[in-house]
């Protein structure tokens, strides 16, 4: 499936170019593991840790595969995973925020952080000039809140 997908991008294939191509070579490697799931899932001891893959692919299969019929759906989440391996990371600090207002804050600022690096930002440039306009963004800079968003600061880049 991934050197599919991966054939597809080298392609260029996007939209209903992409969805066809899916339905037509991976639709049928999606078949084969629900059926190969189907036959060997009987035997399985619940204890036995294929027996905890095959029950979890037979639960979410639908969601698995949303991606073959939808264009916009990434084959993989690895960069969507990586992303709340930082959250992930943070929820032991997060019982020190010292109050529900510190870790609201604490949520905010790195929901700005993961759109920084999702966008390609530099964040201490994109913080230096959010904080510096941030209470004065109307008055002084014309700035509407809105466009002081990681990426309404990129197009300001050049």
């Amino acid at each position: 499936m991934y050197v599919e997908e991966a054939r597809a991008r080298e392609l260029g294939l996007v939209g209903d170019a992409l969805v066809e191509r899916r339905r037509r070579l991976i639709r049928p490697l999606a078949n084969q593991l629900e059926k190969w799931c189907d036959a060997v899932a009987p035997p399985l001891l619940p204890s036995e840790s294929l027996a905890a893959a095959v029950g979890y692919y037979q639960r979410h299969k639908k969601a698995l595969f949303r991606f073959i019929d939808d264009a916009n759906v990434p084959l993989g989440n690895s960069v969507t995973e990586r992303e709340f391996q930082h959250v992930a990371k943070q929820r032991l600090n997060a019982l020190f925020a010292g109050s529900t207002e510190g870790a609201h804050h604490a949520c905010v600022l790195l929901g700005i952080i993961a759109t920084c690096r999702t966008v390609g930002v530099p964040v201490q440039a994109h913080l230096t000039w959010a904080f510096e306009c941030l209470g004065t963004h109307r008055d002084v800079f014309g700035l509407r809140l809105e466009e002081m968003t990681p990426a309404a600061f990129k197009k300001t880049l050049g």
